[in-house]
């Protein structure tokens, strides 16, 4: 079986290391790029191939996640992305959505839980946690008729 391909962008090495272990653990999942910023994971696109799903951050120097959100919804819109992030207001996810993300997650989710995500994207094409649906769930009702 071919394993699905994941792109790890994160500007925290050490966190980025840790989930290339964990991630190379779980039997269906292979991590093929780690990048610092949008701009390293683009030329390493060029250099790895294509990822099935990224795993990105949002807060990074040269280019965050938010504009290589749009930038891979306009060049690559099949690589379903799944944000992970320590951000957990609403702009930031609603901004995260229209960019093109399917998933949302916060860096302190259990190890079962990324697995989830990363296995639900694969069948459903989306994830969002409870937390994330209530958020923009209230971010709606909020929203002036």
């Amino acid at each position: 079986m071919n394993k699905i391909k994941i792109a790890l962008v994160d500007d925290h090495e050490l966190f980025r290391d840790g989930l290339l272990e964990l991630i190379n653990g779980f039997s269906d999942y292979k991590v093929i790029i780690e990048a610092d910023n949008g701009v390293d994971f683009i030329k390493q696109i060029n250099l790895n191939g294509l990822p099935d799903i990224i795993l990105l951050d949002i807060n990074m120097k040269e280019m965050d996640g938010f504009q290589t959100a749009e930038w891979l919804k306009a060049n690559y819109p099949q690589v379903k992305i799944l944000v992970l992030s320590m951000y957990e207001n609403e702009n930031a996810i609603i901004r995260m959505i229209k960019s093109g993300a399917k998933g949302y997650v916060l860096k302190n989710i259990r190890k079962n839980e990324l697995e989830n995500a990363l296995s639900s994207l694969v069948t459903k094409g989306y994830y969002y946690t409870d937390l994330i649906t209530g958020k923009i769930i209230h971010m709606i009702n909020s929203i002036d008729e």
